[in-house]
């Protein structure tokens, strides 16, 4: 997922190590940041080694005490994160991560929304809307399934160690707050029509960080174009939001749509 981001990846991957982690401890209401790691479409186990550009999230205090949640705008899930994947716009829901501040685990990672995906028939190929809805967590134990093609897709199947099959177990990772590191696992599901297949999910893994008043970070409320990347690296364009000289407590939560 998210391919072609050359261009923002080398102004991006410094980054990741020199930010400063996100505190989860410190439960004021701010604007933080995440970067995502993007496997390619072929090796979805793959981990720590591609990240998209930073994407500005909301972090504020959950309603269960002692766990903190961060929200990721659905614009930028659907400008950004999935940028390639073709989703329909306006059918994302926020991405939701809710965090124990104390261990680190990710009590669940969540999003939903539409894609067209485009499927072999056979003697032609068109686009269909396809539901998927994914939600991983720190705390069980998955993986991916040997690859099956099916209608012109690649589907890697999620697994466990109880299901009694081959599986390549993923390592799931708590929050590291030294390096802001995380790997959540779980399935999505992913609706054609009446058909639901449930895949390997590679949307958890990701590094958190405190924003920065001049950092460089991709969201949906920066014009992708103004920065004179080519459409096909628009996910990775470089420029200063409008939101970065704010004050480290925001006004608010993600604009409601």
């Amino acid at each position: 997922m998210v391919r072609n981001l050359l261009i923002g990846l080398l102004f991006v991957l410094p980054q990741i190590g020199l930010a400063e982690p996100v505190d989860f401890l410190d439960p004021t209401p701010r604007w933080v940041e995440v970067a995502f790691e993007v496997s390619p479409r072929d090796k979805p186990m793959q981990t720590d080694t591609i990240y998209t550009p930073k994407i500005r999230a909301w972090l504020e205090a959950a309603d269960h005490p002692g766990w903190m949640k961060v929200t990721i705008d659905r614009l930028d899930v659907e400008r950004i994160l999935l940028a390639d994947e073709d989703p329909v716009a306006g059918s994302f829901t926020d991405f939701v991560w809710v965090f124990d501040a104390v261990t680190g685990e990710v009590v669940s990672a969540a999003l939903s929304g539409t894609l067209n995906k485009e499927v072999d028939w056979g003697l032609f190929r068109s686009k269909v809307q396809t539901l998927i809805s994914a939600n991983m967590a720190t705390n069980r134990v998955g993986g991916v399934k040997k690859p099956r093609h099916w209608m012109g897709q690649q589907l890697f199947g999620y697994c466990s160690d109880a299901d009694g099959e081959r599986c390549t177990l993923v390592d799931a990772r708590g929050y590291d707050a030294t390096s802001g590191y995380v790997n959540a696992v779980g399935d999505m599901s992913v609706r054609f029509g009446e058909l639901t297949l449930h895949t390997y999910s590679p949307l958890g893994e990701a590094v958190f960080s405190e924003a920065r008043p001049q950092s460089v970070t991709a969201s949906a409320h920066a014009d992708p174009h103004s920065t004179g990347v080519s459409s096909a690296t628009a996910v990775g364009a470089i420029g200063q939001p409008d939101w970065a000289s704010a004050p480290a407590v925001s006004a608010g939560p993600p604009a409601a749509h």
